[in-house]
């Protein structure tokens, strides 16, 4: 039996980009990349990266501008979280929390010394042992007093499918809140 789309869920799949590589809605509008991407713009059409499996492509969005901000450079959306969080590498083993996270990488607030550009095997538990995500390598990009910012580089597929769930249910339950809020407001 086919399902006709109403002119209500055809305007938000017009107007709103999917993944065409895993169907996902959680996609994120990111910077252009070289002189085809720019010239496409002028057509509205835009890039745009799925925040579950990374997947970049273009979408038309008629009559949309979009300004350009400096500031936010990351490929993926983080969402705030507090889960513990074990690492190590050949010279540091450490503990700490993890204060945010994407598909691309986290934020762990720890007392131990983190050098930039080092390596480490990481495991945070979500909810429970049973829920621990191992990540097979990960770079310190950034270092600040008590925090580190990590950006995952290897994991095996199960440990990234179990990440991806993760991440679908925050900005599932961000997106939740957001929606909310609206009404609320109206």
């Amino acid at each position: 039996m086919r399902h006709d789309p109403s002119l209500e869920e055809w305007s938000s799949f017009m107007t709103n980009p999917i993944c065409p590589e895993c169907c996902s809605e959680y996609v994120r509008r990111v910077r252009r990349k070289g002189m085809g991407e720019r010239l496409l713009s002028i057509f509205y059409v835009y890039p745009f990266s799925c925040q579950l499996c990374g997947e970049r492509f273009s979408f038309f969005q008629r009559g949309v501008r979009y300004v350009r901000i400096d500031e936010e450079q990351r490929l993926y959306q983080r969402s705030p979280v507090n889960f513990p969080i074990a690492f190590a590498n050949d010279e540091v083993t450490g503990t700490g929390r993890v204060g945010d996270i994407s598909m691309g990488g986290c934020t762990v607030q720890t007392d131990a010394q983190m050098a930039l550009g080092a390596i480490f095997q990481l495991s945070f538990g979500v909810q429970d042992a049973v829920s621990t995500i191992k990540i097979d390598a990960a770079r310190v990009r950034n270092v600040q007093l008590d925090r580190a910012g990590l950006e995952f580089l290897k994991f095996q597929k199960s440990e990234r499918e179990r990440l991806q769930n993760l991440v679908r249910g925050l900005l599932s339950a961000r997106q939740g809140e957001k929606k909310a809020t609206f009404d609320e407001a109206r």
